[in-house]
This record gives structure tokens, sequence and C-alpha cells, in this order.
């Protein structure tokens, strides 16, 4: 179980103001503390109702259950939570919205297996302050520009961690760390450069879990497993170190304004890993992973399970996912790539991607971007390969 005091400041007009939550989040104690209002909890929302315009706070006290957006690993041996905040937090969970965020993450001396020692936390945006109190060891993280809120997930485990420059690694066995570090770093000059920017956040982090393979950005950080990091030292498979990394451009510094464009964040990270792929491994490697989105992607047509890039038929953010956005998305931009050849194709991404830092977009953004970079009417081929 966890266990959570959460304070959200906001600012409303007068009338109700509706958040999210999941089942499994039991509201303890609701308290309005500025302003004054009103508070109604259902079994998937909260909804708060302020008699004035102005800024309002909220406290919350509650316990959230294992659910869809929070695991624990076997053994007792910590836990992560990955895109659904609702699961952990009353949130606003809408990629239209943005928030800061203040975490205080404290790991219980009693309750785990040899007490809190060892355990470590991992969170978005900056590590603040760190101390052992009597309750147990406290983590504080700070994310001072807004993010959607999906990027503000955090793990704990027993870990070790390294530092070089900007960057950091969270790992249960760190071995090779220098290599590690140096794969790193390659793939964000070749990012940052695609970007033609740095990311919303200065320093990068990436945690390296207990359970099989998984990859879930963050604001500042991403998470994913020790096997990834097993064969990122050791096949040098940089494939999901590169797709997570390209998520602080593509999700984190240029976020969606809806989930109906999700393609915009994960097609462009597909593409983004299979591109340093040939930067890094050759052609044939690149052309070998895009063959295999090839073929993907006609598994899913014979699946009947093809859609457009844009897609507005979603009820929440779990209908939105699935490999469409990936798949599709990537081979999407391949073929713009193929078609405006590469200094066209790679002038528009920055275009994109520098114009439109700590905004949200839509397809149409970066439509307009790659008009501008090529001098030509883009809306044929994006009507009908994003929108139908």
């Amino acid at each position: 179980m966890l266990l959570g005091d959460e304070t959200i400041e906001f600012r409303a007009d007068a009338g109700e103001v509706k958040w999210q939550k999941q089942a499994g989040l039991h509201i303890v104690a609701s308290k309005v503390a500025k302003g004054g209002g009103a508070v109604t909890v259902a079994e998937q929302s909260v909804t708060v109702r302020v008699p004035s315009t102005g800024r309002h706070s909220v406290r919350f006290k509650f316990e959230a259950a294992a659910g869809r957006g929070i695991k624990w690993f076997e053994d007792n041996a910590g836990l992560v939570t990955a895109f659904y905040c609702e699961t952990w937090m009353v949130c606003d969970n809408s990629p239209g919205q943005r928030a800061t965020l203040q975490l205080e993450i404290v790991v219980p001396f009693n309750h785990l297996p040899q007490g809190a020692s060892g355990f470590r936390a991992v969170g978005p945006g900056r590590q603040g302050k760190e101390w052992r109190g009597n309750d147990g060891h406290h983590f504080v993280f700070e994310q001072n520009d807004p993010v959607q809120t999906y990027l503000l997930s955090f793990g704990i485990a027993r870990l070790e961690v390294a530092t070089d420059g900007r960057y950091s690694i969270y790992a249960q066995r760190m071995g090779a760390n220098n290599v590690a570090f140096a794969k790193t770093a390659d793939a964000y000059a070749f990012l940052r450069s695609a970007a033609s920017l740095d990311p919303m956040n200065s320093h990068y982090t990436q945690a390296f879990l207990p359970g099989p393979s998984m990859g879930q950005e963050a604001a500042g950080m991403a998470l994913m497993s020790q096997d990834d990091l097993s064969g990122l030292l050791d096949k040098d498979d940089v494939k999901l170190i590169a797709h997570e990394l390209a998520h602080q451009w593509w999700g984190v510094t240029v976020g969606i304004r809806s989930w109906s464009d999700f393609w915009l964040n994960e097609g462009m990270a597909e593409f983004m890993s299979d591109a340093y792929i040939e930067k890094h491994q050759g052609r044939v490697e690149y052309d070998k992973q895009i063959s295999e989105l090839q073929d993907r992607m006609k598994k899913l047509r014979e699946e009947g399970k093809d859609r457009p890039l844009h897609w507005e038929k979603w009820k929440d953010a779990h209908d939105a996912l699935g490999p469409i956005p990936y798949v599709k998305g990537a081979l999407f931009l391949v073929r713009l790539r193929t078609e405006l050849g590469d200094e066209v194709f790679w002038r528009g991404i920055g275009l994109y991607t520098s114009g439109n830092a700590r905004r949200l977009v839509d397809s149409r953004d970066f439509e307009r971007a790659m008009e501008k970079a090529s001098g030509r009417d883009m809306r044929p081929l994006f009507d009908a390969a994003v929108y139908h």
C-alpha cells in the first residue's frame, strides 16, 4: 500500500474543477485550504467546487493500491509508477494540462526486508534534499517547469548511483557504467543536433529497475530495467535508451495537445531511435529496423488494427495507446525523409522542435514546420497519411 499526502495549488474561476483518480486510490481525507469550497469524491474522479475566481489550494490524504500505473516488484524489491498518474495521486491526466511538482518520497524503515537499507527513490525533475528521519529515508524531487502529469513517474528499489556531468544512472548492479555514460552521451549529441535545442531538463537520469524490460519516459528521466542495462553493455542494444532519451525533446520539451496526436511522441521517438542506430551502427542496421516496422505494420493491417495517425475516437489515454502511434508514426517519418531528402527533412525536424519548445502541439504544427522547411504544400501528403 502506498500512502500519500497531496496538496494541489491551482487557479480557477468560480465553479467546479474536476480531476481524475483510479478506483484503487482511496481518499482518506480532503480539505480546501484556500478560498473555501467543497470536495466530492467519486470512484474515478474528484470534483472541487470553489466559490470565487482566483488561486485555490486543496489537500488530500490517500491510500493507493496496486493497479494500472503502479507495480510492486517481487520479494518486496520496491515499486515503480508509470504513465497513469491518477493511480497514485489526484491529478488532471489530460495532456492539455501541465503542472509543476514537488515530490517527497519517504522509504520507511519498517515493512521492507532489512529495513530501508540500500533502497533509493528516483523521481522526475531535479533531485533536491535527501535525509534520514525517524520515519524513513526521505528523497525530494522538483519539476519546476510545467509538464503533463503522465511525465511524473517515479521508482523505488535497491539501487547504486553514479553521476557523470549531466547524466546519472541508477542501477541494481552498476558494472561498466563508463560505457553506459559514453553511449548515453553519444545518443544525446545526435538527438540534440536533430532537435536544434537543449531539452527542458538540463540533467538526465536513467533508472534500471528490477523486473523484465520496460520503458517509461518522465521529465528529465527514463525508467527501464536491469535487463535493459545488460543489453546495452553486452550487446550494444541502444534502441531503448535512444527511444526514451528522445522523449526528452518529443514528449517533454514539446508536448502534445491531445491524445489524438500521440504519434508525435511515440512515432517520433521510435524513428529517432532508428535514425540513431543508423548513425551508431550503420545503414544496414537502420534498414533492418525499418523492415521490421514494415512487417509489423503489415500484420496490424491484416488484423484490422490500422487507423489514422491523428485519431479522435479515443475515450481515455489507454485507448490512444497501442502500436499504431509507434509503428505507423515512425514509418510516416521514414516516408517523409525519403520524399524530402535528408537536408530538408532534418531542417524540418529542427524547425518543428525548436519552434514549439515548451508548447503543446498537434499534427498541423508538424505539417507547417515541414512546409516551411521544404517550401511545399504538404496538405495532400498529410491528409492521406495522417488524417485518413
